[in-house]
């Protein structure tokens, strides 16, 4: 199985898809899934966490959608304890699945932002909200530090490409590099599953 995870929502930058685009998109996912066999496609979508901790989507949107990750793409100089209620705030929410790139930081590029990682891993395993590995070579965030912190809790990984194009799918190798560098093993992260259990593991 794969799953799509466009941006959803008024993110510009990123091209989001409306709830009109976001309907065409299933229309065609599901036209696709009817000529497949032994393999699925699950609509998904990225949404960004607003600066006052609400989502840039309707959970009336959200519900139909597979899987749904959260994540902060502004406001990265937000005091620490800020951000770390948005992104809690987000997790509260039945919809939300996962946090994608947790930290925010681009390598080279742009640093962490300011984060109570203990916070955010307790609020995560109570929620059951998965927390990214994102494969892109420069995020790898969560490292693999933050990574093994998190499974000490007992949250549970999922281990992404960020993919914006179908080359990007061999990055895979440098998440799983990641997450084998935390001690990850396979029941911690949760897309070494199959279907049928990848989906019971999803809110």
């Amino acid at each position: 199985y794969i799953c799509i995870t466009d941006h959803i929502g008024t993110f510009k930058i990123a091209n989001a898809l409306d709830k009109k685009r976001i309907r065409k998109q299933r229309k065609e996912i599901d036209k696709i899934n009817k000529k497949l066999k032994n393999f699925t496609i699950l609509q998904g979508g990225e949404v960004n966490i607003k600066g006052d901790g609400t989502l840039d989507m309707k959970d009336s949107v959200l519900k139909n959608l597979d899987f749904v990750l959260a994540a902060i793409h502004s406001g990265f100089k937000n005091p620490k304890e800020q951000i770390t209620n948005r992104i809690i705030q987000a997790m509260e929410n039945e919809n939300i699945d996962a946090i994608a790139h947790p930290t925010g930081r681009l390598i080279n590029k742009r640093p962490a932002y300011e984060l109570d990682f203990q916070k955010v891993f307790d609020a995560a395993k109570r929620t059951k909200t998965l927390m990214e590995i994102d494969s892109f070579p420069n995020r790898l965030d969560l490292n693999d530090v933050h990574a093994k912190a998190a499974i000490k809790v007992g949250v549970k990984l999922i281990i992404d490409t960020d993919a914006h194009d179908a080359e990007h799918l061999q990055f895979m190798r440098f998440g799983i590099a990641t997450a084998r560098r935390a001690g990850a093993e396979k029941k911690d992260v949760v897309n070494t599953k199959s279907l049928k259990e990848f989906l019971k593991i999803l809110k």
